[in-house]
């Protein structure tokens, strides 16, 4: 363990830890990647407008926004394995309420589950920080960002092959059984990484939330974290229907009220969306492997991990900002390949960076509240996303998405190295 917390076990154990969480987030991920593009495909089937489609990502995200910190501090105190062990099994019956979903009520329900499950994510990479010194933290981030890649390469494409098989049904037991098949593999697995005398460092630890926040560094990474994914959240909640008004529907004339675009389109156009959407996620993954999995371990000791935020965070709105100018289905994949490059090194690097900004008893807390932020950015972009389409026209939410992304690489120019933790 790093810091206070302990001696780090052998190299061999560290290994073996590093690769059940990777199967742990990947799994976790597998079942999130796969409903990522339905849920305004489905959305739709119930007569939802675009806010309320927007609303199934917020709900989801208010969640893990209070969950995050809270489970982060508690990872502290008690461990990280039960912390993450308690959100699969949450996990499980969120996807089984998915599957029997009938009503937007139910779906509502569902992803509230789901977000305190999501939760689970700031505790595996405090799980990393545990077993992983300073210089090589940034290549364990980016193996859970490797876990993130394969859940969006397998889990939208198995998401659309589901929907269009059998809707919420397939999708919801598929998820259900994957999450089931995590919560096993980690109750075998998956050891302990927090010694006695770090979680009893953990429980002493009384700072305030405003005191965490004026840790050096911090306020910055907590600010872009929330920018990022504000940005990104919006273009992710409205990316089907923009699909739907966009390529699917070019004789309905329709580019803000669902209802009507529900009257205008099949069962055959929905499953065609899922599809659809589903490969572009696709591409999402596969960029985010190999960026992720072995160029960043390259550029990360050229540039550094602040250089690659700020040279990420313009990649990344470019992207966007391509995305729905692209004159066809077609174009669109490279368009969504440059914001996976983006986001690709922006993410990774940014998750080590709070790492070694975070003091060694506060790693769970201080990557829960990073993760929060980022919940909060999920819980506002969705719903800014669906009134930008709208008020104004379905391509607005990726715009706006763009410039923000440009203005956070701006306030990247704060950002500082961390000096390595004693």
């Amino acid at each position: 363990m790093s810091g206070p917390a302990g001696e780090r076990p052998p190299t061999q154990s560290r290994r073996a830890s590093l690769g059940v969480i990777f199967g742990v987030v990947f799994l976790d991920l597998l079942g999130f990647g796969i409903l990522i593009p339905q849920l305004g495909v489905y959305a739709v089937q119930f007569k939802a407008s675009a806010i309320e489609v927007g609303t199934l990502g917020s709900v989801y995200s208010l969640m893990q926004f209070a969950g995050a910190p809270f489970f982060g501090r508690l990872s502290d105190r008690v461990g990280r394995r039960p912390v993450l062990l308690i959100t699969m099994v949450f996990s499980f019956f969120s996807y089984v309420l998915f599957g029997f979903a009938g009503s937007m009520l139910a779906l509502w329900v569902s992803r509230i589950m789901a977000g305190l499950a999501g939760a689970n994510i700031s505790t595996a990479q405090a799980y990393i920080s545990d077993i992983t010194t300073p210089e090589n933290r940034g290549r364990g981030m980016a193996m859970i960002g490797i876990a993130f890649g394969l859940g969006f390469v397998l889990g939208p494409a198995l998401g659309g092959i589901l929907g269009s098989w059998h809707g919420n049904a397939a999708i919801g037991a598929v998820c259900a059984g994957l999450t089931l098949l995590n919560l096993v593999f980690a109750i075998f697995f998956l050891p302990e990484s927090l010694t006695e005398s770090a979680r009893a460092a953990g429980k002493t630890n009384k700072g305030t939330w405003l005191q965490r926040v004026r840790t050096p560094g911090i306020g910055v990474a907590l600010t872009l974290g929330f920018l990022v994914t504000a940005a990104f959240a919006q273009v992710e909640g409205t990316f089907s229907i923009f699909l739907l008004s966009r390529f699917l529907s070019p004789d309905a004339q329709v580019t803000a009220s669902l209802f009507e675009l529900s009257a205008h389109v099949d069962e055959a156009v929905l499953k065609q969306a899922s599809f659809r959407a589903g490969m572009l996620f696709t591409v999402i993954g596969v960029v985010s492997i190999v960026i992720q999995g072995g160029l960043l371990n390259r550029l990360r000791p050229m540039f550094g991990e602040v250089r690659l935020v700020r040279g990420g965070l313009m990649i990344f709105g470019l992207g966007v900002i391509l995305t729905p100018l692209a004159p066809s289905y077609a174009w669109m994949f490279p368009a969504v390949a440059v914001m996976a490059l983006g986001s690709s090194l922006v993410n990774p690097s940014m998750a080590s960076l709070m790492s070694q900004l975070s003091p060694p008893d506060r790693q769970g807390e201080l990557l829960g509240t990073y993760q929060s932020m980022g919940a909060l950015g999920r819980i506002v972009g969705p719903s800014l996303g669906g009134i930008w389409f709208t008020i104004f026209s379905p391509r607005m939410p990726f715009f706006v998405a763009g410039g923000i992304l440009w203005l956070a690489a701006l306030l990247a120019l704060r950002l500082n190295v961390p000096s390595p933790k004693k």
